[in-house]
C-alpha cells in the first residue's frame, strides 16, 4: 500500500514536472507578445578534399516563357534578376494571329447557339410526330459537333493566355483583344531575358526562362579513383568552402568526363541556398560517410535564456513553446553554438523570450 502511494505521488510529479516545460500560447497571444522563431542551422564539422563544384537549378524548377502566336513584343516588364510573383505581368504581346482566333471563336459559338435553336425546334417537332426521328438525330450530331468545335477553339485561346473573363468578355462585346499578357507560371527569378521589347518574334519562341531557387543543386567534378577511395556516395553530406551552406549527395552520375576522367556528383543545398546563385564555381568538401558531425547547431544569442545556472531555448509547438535545456559551445558575436536534444526541424524563439519565460515561470517552471 505505501509502495503504490508512493508510485503514486511520483507519477504526479513527474507529470507536473513535464507539464510545467511546456507552455500554451496562441497565434494571437505570441503575436501581440513579437514572438518570433527561426530555424535551426545545424553546424557540419567535416573535413577531406576539396573539389570544384558548380551550381546549378534542378530541371523541374525552371519554366521557360513563350507565346503561342507569332506578333510584337510592345512590352516587357521585367529583366534577367528580377524576382516575380505567380502570374505577375511580364511582358505584353500584339499578334494578328491571335486575333483570327479571336474570329474563329466567335464564328463557332454562333454556329452552336444556331445548333441549339435548331435542335430545340427539331425536338418539339418530333414530339408532335412532325418530323421523322433521322432528322432529330441529324440536328443532334450538328449540335454535338458545334459545341466540340467551340470547345476546342477556346481551348486554344487558353493556351494562347487569355483568361476565363477575358473569353467571355468577348462572347459579350465582340470587340478583338490585339494582344495578350504573358504570366509568370511560377513565383521565382528571372533567369534569363532573351527578347528585347520591339522585337519581332515566332509563335513559342522562348522569351524568359524563370527558376525557383530553393533548393540547389551543386555537380562535384571527382575524379574517379577517388569515389571509391573515398567511399563517396548518395547520403553523402557536403560543404562548401568558405560559405556557411551544407548539403547532401542526392546521386553519383554513371557517365564520366573523358578529357579528365572525372565523375559528376550532384549534392542538394537546402540550408544556407541564399548565398547562393545558378553558375556560380564553388570548391565543395565532401565526406567520406554520412555520418559527419551534425551534432551542433547555431542560434542567434537572442534565443538564449539563462535559469538557475542553466541554459535553455523555447521550441515551438503546435500549441506553443517546449522548454528545452542545452549547452553552449562557444559564442561569436551574435551567434552561439549549442548543442542538445533536436533533430534539426526545430524553430526556436528569438523575440519575446523574456515574455514567454515570465510565462513560464508563473506556471511554476524551476
Amino acid at each position: 500500500m505505501r509502495f503504490t502511494l508512493y508510485f503514486t505521488f511520483f507519477v504526479l510529479y513527474c507529470g507536473q514536472a513535464m507539464a510545467v516545460d511546456l507552455i500554451k500560447m496562441t497565434a494571437i497571444q505570441q503575436k501581440n507578445l513579437d514572438v518570433k522563431t527561426v530555424k535551426l542551422q545545424a553546424e557540419t564539422n567535416m573535413s577531406g578534399q576539396v573539389y570544384p563544384a558548380v551550381v546549378v537549378v534542378p530541371v523541374n524548377q525552371v519554366h521557360v516563357v513563350s507565346s503561342a502566336y507569332a506578333g510584337l513584343v510592345d512590352q516587357l516588364q521585367v529583366t534577367a534578376g528580377q524576382s516575380v510573383k505567380k502570374g505577375q505581368v511580364l511582358a505584353h504581346i500584339i499578334s494578328p494571329e491571335l486575333i483570327s482566333m479571336q474570329r474563329e471563336y466567335l464564328q463557332s459559338n454562333t454556329q452552336k447557339r444556331l445548333a441549339r435553336q435548331s435542335l430545340d425546334r427539331d425536338e418539339a417537332l418530333f414530339k408532335d410526330g412532325i418530323i421523322a426521328e433521322k432528322r432529330l438525330q441529324t440536328s443532334q450530331n450538328s449540335h454535338l459537333e458545334t459545341s466540340a468545335q467551340m470547345n476546342e477553339r477556346r481551348q486554344l485561346l487558353r493556351l494562347s493566355g487569355m483568361g476565363d473573363g477575358s473569353i467571355n468578355q468577348l462572347e459579350k462585346s465582340g470587340r478583338y483583344q490585339n494582344g495578350i499578357a504573358l504570366v509568370a507560371p511560377i513565383s521565382g527569378v528571372v533567369l534569363e531575358q532573351m527578347v528585347s521589347q520591339g522585337q519581332r518574334i515566332d509563335a513559342v519562341m522562348p522569351l524568359l526562362k524563370i527558376a525557383q531557387l530553393s533548393p540547389l543543386w551543386v555537380e562535384v567534378q571527382v575524379p574517379l579513383t577517388n569515389l571509391k577511395k573515398n567511399h563517396i556516395q548518395k547520403g553523402a553530406l557536403i560543404a562548401i568552402k568558405d560559405l556557411d551552406v551544407s548539403g547532401k549527395v542526392i546521386t553519383v552520375l554513371p557517365s564520366m568526363r573523358t578529357q579528365d576522367q572525372t565523375a559528376i556528383v550532384r549534392a542538394e543545398v537546402r540550408s544556407g541556398v541564399d548565398q547562393l546563385f545558378p553558375s556560380q564555381m564553388v570548391d565543395v568538401i565532401i565526406s567520406s560517410t554520412a555520418s559527419a558531425s551534425m551534432s551542433n547547431f547555431k542560434v542567434p544569442t537572442s534565443a538564449l535564456v539563462s535559469h538557475q545556472s542553466r541554459v535553455m531555448v523555447f521550441v515551438q509547438t503546435d500549441t506553443g513553446f517546449e522548454v528545452r535545456e542545452v549547452k553552449v559551445v562557444n559564442t561569436q558575436g551574435d551567434i552561439t553554438s549549442i548543442s542538445g536534444d533536436f533533430n534539426g526541424t526545430e524553430k526556436i524563439v528569438i523575440s519575446g523570450t523574456a515574455a514567454i519565460k515570465a510565462s513560464w515561470q508563473g506556471m511554476g517552471g524551476e
